[in-house]
Order: structure tokens, then C-alpha cells, then sequence
């Protein structure tokens, strides 16, 4: 049985006293529609758990234990930079300390700020290559305040919308799911009439449409508005008046059931100028797609704009 989807994670269990760790990340962050620093982090509510993110890389998964411990879970190689394997490492509750699991007389002690800024740059580091396609959706991210969800995982299917937005129409807000490409990739360029990114859209719509599904978004995103306000003002800051709207009550929610393409276009990678041929295919196929160039705006259009 497909697990149900859900947004949630229990402010109450917050410690009091607040782990150095827990305080620094939240010192780190940035809500949607703030530029990001070189060490700034990005928020994405899950089921039970929170996901710290920065330029699209999954820094440290926040949740609870069985003890309704807080902690942090870090990739090995975040942590220790050297390390061989693909483990994850733990800091909990007020813990400094973390034991290397591949050499164990090796540690390393959390030591305020800085030690979580060299996590991060660690991660520039791991990743060799850029991310193009990343630094993309960090770019829209950046520009739109009201996105609420990255990476969000279809339950049971392995697969992942880019981004979640909220788009006001009237007294409602409407979720909207955003599938980002480069205009390079091949899933979206063919010789054929139907590129495969058509398939994936339409995997997205069919789950959608579902009218279980859209019960459950609504709920998980309400509840994502509602943890995105307060975590985010825990450090004195605040997300886009959308977001709060839906939080409050102000505004209901609704679900867009056509999934939107969301292209970057860079001239210089698109050598033979052949862009345009596949773009008039994805049109002709009924595609709801918004083309951004680069160096300029990355703001999302609305339903009205398409």
C-alpha cells in the first residue's frame, strides 16, 4: 500500500534550550525570495522531519528520535571529507561530538558556526561537478517567495516534482507543481512527435487528478504553511504574506492538476540553435511551460500569463 502524502513535523517536541547545531542552522536560513549567501540554507518540510538545503544539495535532515531527541544527519562526507562510503553521521540533542564510522579513534567537535559553514562549503566541494539544472532551480527559488516545496517525492513512484508554489486567485490559493529542465536535456528534445518529458508530465497529472491525492496535498501543504511561518520566526524572519495567508486561514487551498514545465534556455550551450524546433514540439503538445533565459528574470508567470 502506497504510503499517504504528507507535510509535518512536531514544533512542541523543540527543545527549550536550543542545540548549538539547531541554532546555527537556523541563522543560516533564507526564506524563498531572499538571495542566498555562500552559506545560506534553504527549508523544505517533510513527513516527520525537516530537510536543510543549500544551492539544491540536502545538507542536514532534521527530525526527532525515539526519545524525541532532536537531531541532525549528515552525509559522511560533509562531516569527513575523506571518508570512503555513502553513511550518514548524527549530531543529537546537545552532542558535539562525531565519531568517525570508519575509523573510530577519528572525531570531529561541532564548534559553533563555523563548524557548520565548513560543512557547507564541503558540499562545493563533494559535488565536482555544477549542477546546472540545480543552480537553476536555486535561481527561481531565489526570485519567488511563494514556493513552499523543492524535490518533492510522488509516494511509491521514485519520482520528484522540482518545485511547489502557491499562486492566488481570488480568496483561493492554488498549489502549483513545477517539473525544471534544462533546454539540453534530451527528455526534451526528440525527432519524434511526443519527447518523453511529455510521459513524465503525464505520470504527474494522472496522480493529480486523483481526488484522494488532492485531499492529502491539501492538508500537507496547509501544514507546511503553518511550519514554514513559525520556523522561519524563530530567527526573526518571515516568509511571503501567501504563505502566512494559507497558514492563517486566510486563504484556502486548491489543487492545479496540470503540471508545469519549467525550461532554462542557455544560447551558448545550444550550439546548433535547434532549441526552438523541440520547443514548437512540446507546444504542440499541449504543454504548460515557461522559458527562462539566462541572465534573466526568473520569475514564475502565473496561470493568467501562459
Amino acid at each position: 500500500m502506497t504510503k499517504p502524502f504528507a507535510r509535518k513535523f512536531n514544533l512542541k517536541q523543540l527543545p527549550a534550550e536550543k542545540p548549538q547545531w539547531w541554532a546555527d542552522l537556523l541563522q543560516q536560513l533564507k526564506p524563498a525570495g531572499e538571495e542566498l549567501d555562500s552559506d545560506g540554507l534553504r527549508l523544505a518540510v517533510r513527513e516527520n522531519y525537516l530537510n536543510f538545503y543549500h544551492r539544491g544539495q540536502a545538507i542536514a535532515k532534521v527530525g526527532f528520535n525515539q526519545k524525541k531527541e532532536l537531531y541532525s544527519e549528515l552525509h559522511i562526507k560533509y562531516v569527513f571529507p575523506d571518508a570512503k562510503s555513502q553513511k550518514y553521521v548524527r549530531l543529537t540533542g546537545n552532542e558535539s561530538n562525531i565519531i568517525n564510522p570508519e575509523n573510530e579513534k577519528k572525531y570531529v567537535t561541532y564548534q559553533e558556526s563555523s563548524t557548520l559553514v565548513e560543512w557547507i562549503k564541503h558540499v562545493t566541494v563533494t559535488k565536482i561537478k555544477e549542477d546546472d539544472e540545480k543552480s537553476f532551480v536555486e535561481n527561481v527559488v531565489a526570485a519567488n517567495g511563494n514556493v513552499i516545496d523543492m524535490e518533492m517525492g510522488l509516494p511509491g513512484s521514485g519520482y520528484r516534482i522540482d518545485l511547489v508554489s502557491l499562486e492566488r486567485q481570488g480568496d483561493v490559493a492554488h498549489v502549483v507543481f513545477w517539473e525544471a529542465k534544462l533546454t539540453t536535456d534530451s527528455r526534451c528534445r526528440t525527432n519524434s512527435k511526443s519527447p518523453e518529458v511529455i510521459e513524465q508530465l503525464g505520470r504527474y497529472r494522472k496522480f493529480l487528478k486523483d481526488k484522494h491525492h488532492q485531499q492529502q496535498l491539501k492538508e500537507a501543504y496547509l501544514n507546511a504553511c503553518k511550519t514554514l511561518v513559525k520556523i522561519t520566526e524563530l530567527e526573526k524572519q518571515s516568509v511571503a504574506k501567501i504563505i502566512k495567508d494559507v497558514a492563517e486561514g486566510k486563504l484556502t487551498l486548491a489543487i492545479d492538476i496540470e503540471p508545469r514545465l519549467l525550461m532554462y534556455y542557455n544560447k551558448d550551450l545550444d550550439k546548433r540553435n535547434s532549441w526552438l524546433s523541440h520547443e514548437g514540439k512540446l507546444r504542440e503538445n499541449k504543454v504548460t511551460m515557461q522559458v527562462m533565459t539566462e541572465g534573466g528574470c526568473y520569475k514564475l508567470q502565473s496561470k493568467e500569463q501562459f
